[in-house]
């Protein structure tokens, strides 16, 4: 049997992808380990489909799709749901005497011998994508179900028994809060949520998820359910179970499909009982490259210039779940080349950096932004990261440090690149100080890209044609967007890339912060000296094909 052509080289040979985008995409294979096929998914050089043939070509088994399949929960009764799960493994027909399944490369023949003994069947395997595993996990796995077998197990009467540590994988052999709980976050996971929300109402307590930006409702728990279920995820956090009414913070890791996640829980009392937030983040997703945040490339070569200067303020702006952590973190990342000190100030600390000095935020100990910007200093860093700007104390710190010779990046919450200066001369912040200290900004927003897998043309309304034309210059009859499948979970998007606005401070901009101009007379500037604001630059995203009209129309104003 000859050598199996590895998949990069065949996709290459086929022309499906360049010698570029292959470079690149094994370069982020190094940093993240994710596989070369997802990779190339998640960038839309290919669908998921088109992988499917490929791995199919690749390891001489056919791929199938399996939207073409009812699939039947009944054959999932053969397997255990952990097997299924580990091994990625899904049944999807039966003969006689043969079992049929659908797997994710590579294929494991122990899984598939395991199959064979654990059935009695003769099994046929075909390959599938890793999106399509997970979705047709939510859809026989499904959530709700789960949720009314617990509900029915534990009656009206409360539990505490499920109070042991949370694993995110089978629940088997666990409580039934605690089976609840690991069914929740999996889920949760498998859907790409961000957060979960655990919301209590007059009478019952509400499960959402918010995935690319968007809420989604996907379960209604009685009381009795829900209290618990809050309990066993507040002690697995460090949280205090008897403390209902103040606001705490805590977190737990857990390990989910082979990748560890870190999850932020938030608590406070409401009218109506505790709400509780859970913030999911991705240990092997959130350090992604410069080039992967979505940038168009005339910004992404200012940003690129400006973290290699050696002094100075670089803010970060926008609203509560834009992405500014990322942004900082692929910064930093980059700049993390062994011969530089990098020093952060965060609250929380997300994700750990090798080679980066992270220092968490303790205000309960005294280290605040402020006190611990000025305690940093005096360890000799190049480079300083602020996770917030929050008050004049460490606003004042941060452009005292860039005038000692040290880049500072740092988040803040405005609303654009030019309302940033404003803000900080709002604070103040003496003008000629600012001036001289501040030399980029960049905002941003994230929106839905569309589905890869079921994008398509459409004809475009007198309406769009009419704005884009107006706002981008650029003459379109045509655009895209997702019809909705399975993949996507038939809503026509699946991931999101950011848009942004990035400010390089000129001469220009200089002497209007100098003299503590308007916002609009900065605007006009940053805008005539050649900045592309955001909604311009999330139009052009729509006319490449990245992301619809109405998801520009949502995050950003007209201008």
């Amino acid at each position: 049997m000859g050598e199996q052509l590895r998949l990069g080289d065949l996709l290459l040979k086929v022309g499906l992808i360049t010698e570029e985008q292959l470079k690149e995409s094994l370069a982020e294979q190094e940093k993240t380990h994710e596989k070369l096929g997802q990779i190339l998914v998640n960038e839309g050089i290919i669908s998921p489909s088109e992988l499917g043939k490929f791995l199919a070509i690749q390891a001489s088994i056919p791929a199938i799709s399996l939207e073409e399949f009812a699939l039947n929960p009944a054959l999932f009764n053969l397997l255990p749901e952990n097997f299924i799960r580990l091994y990625r493994v899904v049944p999807i027909r039966r003969t006689d005497d043969t079992i049929e399944v659908a797997c994710v490369p590579p294929i494991n023949p122990q899984a598939l011998e395991n199959v064979k003994l654990m059935t009695g069947l003769k099994v046929k395997p075909f390959l599938i994508a890793d999106e399509e595993f997970d979705k047709a996990l939510n859809k026989v796995f499904d959530i709700e179900r789960k949720a009314e077998n617990v509900i029915t197990a534990i009656g009206a009467k409360k539990t505490e028994e499920g109070l042991i540590r949370v694993i995110s994988e089978t629940g088997v052999g666990e409580t039934s809060i605690v089976s609840l709980a690991n069914s929740v976050i999996s889920d949760a996971i498998n859907q790409n949520a961000s957060d979960i929300h655990i919301d209590s109402e007059d009478y019952s307590t509400k499960v959402r998820y918010r995935i690319d930006g968007i809420m989604y409702n996907v379960l209604t728990l009685p009381k009795e359910v829900a209290e618990p279920l809050i309990s066993l995820i507040k002690v697995n956090a460090g949280m205090d179970i008897a403390e209902r009414r103040r606001p705490q913070d805590g977190h737990f890791d857990a390990r989910h499909a082979d990748e560890f996640y870190d999850f932020r829980v938030s608590s406070m009392g409401t009218s109506f009982g505790e709400k509780l937030n859970l913030r999911i983040l991705s240990k092997q997703k959130m350090l992604m490259p410069l080039e992967r945040l979505g940038m168009l490339p005339e910004q992404f070569d200012v940003f690129s210039k400006l973290i290699k200067k050696p002094y100075g303020i670089i803010l970060v702006t926008g609203p509560t779940g834009s992405g500014k952590t990322t942004t900082l973190y692929s910064a930093i990342s980059t700049l993390n080349v062994g011969s530089t000190e990098i020093i952060t100030l965060e609250d929380p600390v997300e994700y750990n950096i090798p080679g980066v000095v992270q220092i968490q935020i303790n205000e309960e100990a005294g280290i605040t932004f402020a006190s611990g910007l000025r305690s940093i200093l005096r360890l000799d860093p190049n480079i300083i990261m602020v996770g917030e700007i929050r008050d004049l104390e460490t606003s004042k710190v941060a452009v005292e440090a860039s005038l000692t010779g040290h880049l500072v990046f740092a988040s803040i919450h405005t609303n654009d690149a030019a309302s940033t200066p404003v803000r900080l001369l709002n604070l103040g912040v003496e003008p000629y100080l600012l001036a001289s200290s501040l030399i980029g900004v960049v905002a941003q927003r994230l929106v839905r890209v569309i589905c890869h897998n079921c994008k398509h043309s459409y004809e475009l309304e007198e309406i769009e044609q009419s704005v884009i034309e107006k706002e981008t210059g650029i003459e379109v009859r045509e655009l895209k967007k997702g019809k909705g499948c399975m993949i996507c979970n038939f809503t026509g998007f699946k991931g999101r890339t950011g848009i942004f606005e990035v400010l390089e401070i000129n001469e220009g901009i200089r002497s209007l912060i100098q003299t503590s101009a308007s916002y609009d007379r900065i605007r006009d500037a940053a805008v005539g000296s050649g900045m592309v604001h955001m909604r311009k630059a999330g139009l052009l995203k729509v006319t490449q094909g990245v992301t619809a009209f109405s998801e520009v129309e949502r995050v950003v104003e007209e201008a």
